[in-house]
């Protein structure tokens, strides 16, 4: 179903509240400077920024090579919440901005940082205090509900809201941009409002994809899903004409109308679709791979190749193209890459004995960056990770071909975890969220006051 309007996205919960639903683990990764394979993009020097802030906790951070963008959102459950927004130059904050709701993820698009923000009522996405004459009449419904904001990227000033709402709830996971444009994603029930624009989901949930213009006109909105509880969990472009989304499904959902393929059409389970549309919204290819337990995903990437490698979490047994792929453990990482024909390339696993997955991807260049978690140990190319008690986070560079080039280990006395990783010129931004004394490479994080707001940047250049 088609209409011609903007969507709302799957929620991103702090670590703490964050529920597993999207994927089991996420790698993100710090890369070692490879000038002499790269010589054509300055890379970004390698820092790690302690974040730690007072009832706040990380939700999504992003950057352009020069500056980076940082969303902290409220550590715990309020009436009414408050966010705030960061720019950053290295340590330095360059403007702040506090906005109404709980924030996520976030991207910069031509001069706007535009941002994923959850809540309800009249003000959420907008800035504190409120300005009286700022969209005073746009009430925000469901449960949550969700807003793309978008904020001046040189002052941090709210410049005008999307609400992406309905009847039921909605959220907003996942955001990338194209040309200047933003694109969403994520998931909805009931009825789903982008701007003017409204669909209504075929079951339990469906997932949407918008564009939405630099003026904040809704370019065109989809919907995919069936009667069961489907989702749109990533979304990644390539700049200028070529949008790939990720998600999970159950039998008989549908994509513009063409049916994803289960694995077992009489399983209750959620298997995996990979997909590529044009600019416009429509469906180029799609792909899909499962098992016979619950498959998630972590997001999903375009390289410098033109390929979309999709990253996510797999149980026991996973066929990806009718190859069948064996976890060493209960669970395990996997990454599968897609030619820009829709055409299967290397799938891989990654994992150990334990229960382990990956949480999110970024592309850089022709390598792919990802980062997850793990417990007991699991090998990483030539390094054999140990993990320090309970879970781990893993930071891991891979080439074209599935080989692991570099990988890093995130350990402390607590717990850690990737919140979030995108690329930026030359290098990527990694946010970290630790309960306790963590140690990133041989940077030590101390430890926060309160466990749920420990959280640092990672930036390397590739």
């Amino acid at each position: 179903m088609r209409s011609h309007a903007p969507a709302d996205g799957l929620k991103r919960a702090p670590l703490g509240v964050r529920s597993y639903v999207v994927s089991t683990a996420l790698l993100l990764s710090v890369t070692a400077c490879k000038g002499a394979q790269h010589p054509h993009v300055p890379a970004v020097g390698s820092e790690t920024i302690d974040l730690g802030r007072g009832g706040f906790s990380l939700r999504g951070a992003t950057g352009d090579g020069t500056h980076t963008y940082v969303a902290l959102g409220p550590a715990t459950s309020t009436e009414a919440p408050t966010s705030t927004i960061e720019a950053r130059t290295g340590t330095h904050v360059d403007w702040t901005s506090k906005v109404t709701g709980d924030a996520g993820v976030l991207v910069a698009a031509g001069d706007l940082v535009a941002v994923a923000v959850a809540g309800r009522g009249e003000h959420i996405g907008s800035s504190e205090p409120y300005p009286k004459p700022l969209d005073k009449e746009l009430v925000v419904r469901g449960d949550p509900g969700a807003v793309l904001t978008t904020l001046d990227r040189a002052t941090g000033a709210v410049r005008f809201r999307v609400p992406v709402d309905g009847n039921e709830w909605s959220l907003i996971t996942s955001i990338a941009t194209l040309g200047d444009d933003v694109i969403i994603a994520g998931s909805f029930a009931g009825s789903l409002r982008v701007a003017n624009s409204v669909v209504t989901s075929a079951g339990g949930s469906d997932g949407f994809v918008a564009r939405i213009r630099s003026d904040g006109q809704v370019m065109w909105l989809e919907r995919m899903g069936g009667a069961g509880a489907d989702a749109i969990q990533g979304v990644a472009t390539n700049g200028r004409d070529r949008i790939a989304i990720a998600g999970t499904f159950t039998a008989g959902a549908d994509l513009l109308g063409e049916p994803l393929k289960p694995y077992d059409e009489r399983l209750p389970y959620a298997d995996a679709f990979v997909a590529e549309l044009d600019g416009n919204g429509a469906r180029r290819w799609a792909q899909t791979f499962g098992g016979k337990g619950d498959e998630s995903i972590a997001g999903v990437a375009i390289d410098a190749r033109g390929d979309v490698v999709a990253a996510g979490s797999a149980r026991e047994i996973v066929y990806v193209g009718g190859v069948q792929l064996d976890t060493q453990g209960e669970g395990d990482g996997v990454v599968i890459r897609y030619h820009d024909n829709g055409e299967l390339g290397p799938a891989i696993l990654l994992g150990g004995f334990d229960f382990d997955g990956l949480r999110a991807i970024a592309a850089v260049d022709d390598r792919i960056v990802v980062g997850g978690f793990f417990s007991g140990q699991m090998k990483l190319g030539a390094r054999t990770l140990t993990a320090g008690g309970g879970d781990d986070a893993f930071i891991a560079e891979l080439d074209p071909s599935g080989t692991v080039v570099t990988s890093w280990q995130i350990t402390g006395e607590g717990r850690e975890e990737i919140v979030s990783l995108s690329a930026t010129r030359g290098g990527f931004i990694a946010g970290v969220a630790h309960t306790a004394t963590a140690k990133i490479d041989d940077e030590t994080l101390p430890s926060p006051a309160d466990p749920v707001t420990g959280a640092a940047l990672v930036i390397r250049g590739l």
